[in-house]
């Protein structure tokens, strides 16, 4: 009985961990979209459920690869991963479990907007592999977010976020 309220106790404070990453994820990106006078982002559990499809599937292969169906979705992705753990003298990981995957990816995404100068998407002002998750974080016809991870067996975290409609469309400017 009591092994059965510590699991329950576990899975509410971890839901409520997780409650709290997407809320903070979701800020970074309405506040970017806010800078630029853009309309705000909503959750979406659909895209939320998506995103997590495609971080497991990362995981479970421990690639690092834009999925191929977007298109068809009319869904835009950025993706983020980092290895949140370090090796212990003995040659075990100790992982770090309290993380805020989803705002550190976010926040990651976010600090493109250094190196972005104002101009049409390729344009060649901008670089876009150092400007694209920002753009498409604050892109004006964007309208719903879902941001999910997932961890591999050897520690990377694969963070997906998925955006509908999706952005950064060629010769146009995002905000």
């Amino acid at each position: 009985m009591l092994k059965n309220i510590g699991v329950i106790l576990f899975c509410l404070l971890t839901r409520e961990g997780q409650s709290a990453d997407k809320t903070i994820a979701l800020k970074v990106h309405n506040d970017a979209r806010k800078e630029v006078g853009v309309k705000p982002l909503i959750w979406s559990d659909n895209l939320e459920i998506d995103a997590k499809k495609y971080a497991d599937f990362l995981a479970s292969k421990d690639i690092f690869e834009h999925s191929e169906d977007l298109s068809e979705l009319g869904q835009g992705e950025n993706l983020y991963s980092a290895a949140f753990f370090v090796l212990q003298e003995n040659g075990e990981k100790y992982f770090f479990e309290k993380t805020n995957y989803l705002e550190n990816a976010s926040v990651s995404w976010l600090s493109e907007k250094k190196d972005f100068l104002y101009a049409k998407i390729g344009d060649t002002k901008n670089n876009f592999s150092e400007i694209g998750h920002y753009t498409q974080m604050v892109w004006y016809g964007t309208t719903k977010v879902g941001i999910a991870y997932s961890k591999s067996k050897s520690g990377n975290v694969y963070v997906v976020a998925r955006y509908y409609p999706a952005g950064n469309v060629t010769g146009q400017l995002p905000y």
